[in-house]
């Protein structure tokens, strides 16, 4: 009897519970200020315009909307005063719901988040967005959630350009202003001024001094060089102070959060080896990175005793600078961007068993201590064979979350910057995925990719998952590492009949396609696990088919039919030129034009390799034999 009655109140408790969420639909409203500011109208308008879409039918908006309300900005009554910078408030009292947020932009991300968690509005990529058509949706009447962002700066380059990239930015969390443009309305970004890298040879104008003052260049084994200036000179810093302070003066904007200024090493290693140099940091731990961060303190001095409170000096941790000095730290208004360029991408940072990563780690570590804005640069494609695959994903958001633990404030990731020249891969999975992390490192990211993947490619979406699984599984070298601009043979190991499952994923994926779109996306992106088998001679590249000569030809016209003008960075239009497409493999496209040393060599023999090829393969008989077993 006890245990009749006990169920019967818990499931009493369990109904009145259910009984007291709320259940939003078309009758409720949206509560604005009555002079609301832009903020807020673009936060109400935001609110309205897709609630409107899910229910279908027009949801009211008034300064005296009456219960039941959404309540938005200084009409909302939750509390925001102890919420981060660019943080929210979602909470239910009396019936009602209520978000508020701080900052510039707080306000429109909490109604951004409030769409997604609450209402199922998916914002994937620029051009996929997945919004329920529904009657209602549901609240719990508990509800109160705080947000406080876990970078003040997210930024990456992944379809960088791209003109609706703004309403993607707003719905995953990309506040960065070097790639994307945000109305004022919106919150802004976050911008470098004058320069986002590779910047002080401009500052100091090395060019124009190069023969009046030669002392003012970088002195390097024994010879004056441009390529980096002098830091010890007291002429050089106040070239670069005056510089720094006009470019503040034409692009300063005092409303805005945070505005940065870029004094960073040019891209080389010729950094000055002058004796009051040598003396510098051989005083502070015998690194580079000491003249380079007294300098940029210097620097950052003078910004701000000339009131420019919301700037702040930007350098590198890069390469030759990448070891934290002693005996001197960076100012309060000085960031210091740690740059992972010589990482492994097999294994997360802090995995103790890849040295080149533990070493990274310790820099890390040791910036983490003595700087309180200290930013991430980090590397998420293959720039030297950008069309085959990068197999990154599983270290993305592990290093993230190092990050953040490491409490690094602002993160860049740097993908595939000429995507539109190159875009062959995962370009949207990885923009997503980095989003995604950004925005909340510890997200069920498995489970945000799985959604990706069934908007983007369609009902065969499990192939390409378990496609990008077994590529993340088999990621690396033969020693089991990745770096940035490994060759197709140095990014994955798999055997024949591991290629051959590969083959079937990506035909089941295509096959089960339905919309143009979908069938486009799934094409576009087998393209890189085509470019990675004719850089390794796999699959229907087998040195065994003779038709392999006509797979490569086919590959390189899809390549060029989808817009792929370049196969590396800094290539563009590297491989349309190849006289020899046929006879090399994919990842040496870019070395045999016409008039090239070996070029014309190399396509008389491969013209008399093809035709003798089908005798010497039994006209491909026994390729034929290994295809059918590699595919079952």
């Amino acid at each position: 009897m006890k245990k009749l009655v006990s169920a019967i109140l818990c499931i009493c408790f369990v109904l009145l519970a259910a009984q007291s969420d709320l259940t939003v639909d078309g009758t409720w409203s949206i509560r604005v200020p009555a002079a609301p500011t832009s903020y807020e109208r673009f936060a109400a308008q935001k609110l309205q315009s897709v609630l409107s879409e899910a229910f279908g039918t027009s949801v009211r908006m008034s300064a005296g909307a009456q219960a039941p309300y959404i309540a938005v900005g200084s009409a909302s009554e939750t509390d925001v005063s102890g919420v981060a910078d660019n943080g929210y408030r979602i909470q239910v009292m009396d019936g009602n719901i209520h978000i508020g947020g701080t900052g510039t932009r707080g306000l429109q991300i909490g109604v951004y988040r409030f769409l997604e968690e609450f209402c199922g509005r998916k914002v994937y990529t620029a051009q996929i967005t997945e919004l329920p058509k529904t009657q209602s949706f549901r609240v719990d009447a508990d509800t109160d959630v705080v947000y406080e962002p876990y970078f003040e700066y997210t930024e990456t380059d992944w379809r960088c350009g791209s003109s609706p990239i703004a309403e993607f930015s707003m719905a995953n969390g990309l506040f960065g202003g070097m790639y994307r443009s945000l109305s004022a309305e919106m919150g802004g970004t976050i911008r470098y001024l004058g320069g986002f890298c590779h910047t002080i040879g401009a500052l100091c104008e090395t060019e124009k001094y190069k023969e009046s003052h030669p002392e003012y260049l970088a002195l390097h084994n024994g010879e004056r060089t441009t390529d980096q200036p002098c830091l010890s000179n007291p002429d050089v810093l106040e070239i670069a102070k005056k510089n720094v302070l006009a470019i503040l003066a034409r692009e300063h904007d005092p409303r805005a959060s945070l505005q940065i200024v870029s004094v960073t090493q040019n891209d080389n290693y010729h950094y000055c080896q002058c004796d009051a140099c040598r003396a510098f940091e051989q005083e502070h731990g015998g690194v580079q990175s000491a003249t380079i961060l007294r300098f940029v303190n210097e620097i950052a001095d003078v910004v701000k005793d000339a009131g420019y409170d919301n700037v702040a000096i930007d350098t590198f941790a890069y390469q030759y600078s990448r070891q934290a000095p002693t005996g001197i730290v960076p100012r309060d208004n000085v960031i210091v961007r740690l740059c992972t360029i010589e990482c492994c991408f097999c294994h997360a940072l802090d995995d103790p068993d890849c040295p080149r990563n533990t070493a990274l780690m310790q820099d890390l570590r040791d910036w983490s201590d003595i700087c309180d804005r200290l930013y991430i640069w980090d590397y998420t494609t293959d720039y030297a064979h950008t069309c085959t695959v990068f197999p990154d994903f599983g270290v993305i958001q592990r290093n993230i979350q190092i990050f953040y633990e490491h409490s690094v404030k602002g993160v860049y990731e740097e993908g595939n910057f000429y995507l539109s020249t190159c875009d062959a891969e995962f370009g949207d999975l990885r923009l997503y995925m980095i989003a995604k992390c950004l925005q909340d490192p510890y997200c069920d990211l498995d489970a945000e990719v799985d959604g990706f993947l069934a908007a983007y490619y369609g009902a065969g979406w499990m192939n390409i998952r378990k496609a990008i699984d077994l590529y993340t599984s088999h990621a690396g070298n033969k020693q089991g590492h990745l770096g940035i601009y490994y060759s197709p043979k140095d990014t994955m190991q798999f055997t024949n009949r591991e290629v051959g499952r590969i083959d079937c994923l990506w035909a089941d994926a295509a096959e089960a396609a339905e919309t143009q779109q979908q069938k486009e996306h799934v094409a576009r992106s087998e393209l890189s696990w085509r470019f990675w088998k004719a850089g390794v001679n796999k699959g229907e590249f087998s040195l065994l088919n003779p038709e392999r000569f006509e797979e490569r030809k086919k590959l390189f016209i899809d390549l060029k039919t989808f817009g792929a003008l370049t196969i590396s960075e800094g290539g563009y239009a590297d491989y349309l030129d190849c006289i020899c497409i046929k006879y090399v493999t994919a990842d040496k496209w870019n070395q045999y034009e016409a008039g090239e040393a070996g070029a014309e060599a190399r396509l008389f023999f491969g013209k008399l390799l093809e035709k003798w090829t089908p005798v010497l393969t039994a006209g491909g008989l026994l390729y034929r034999i290994c295809q059918r077993i590699y595919h079952r």
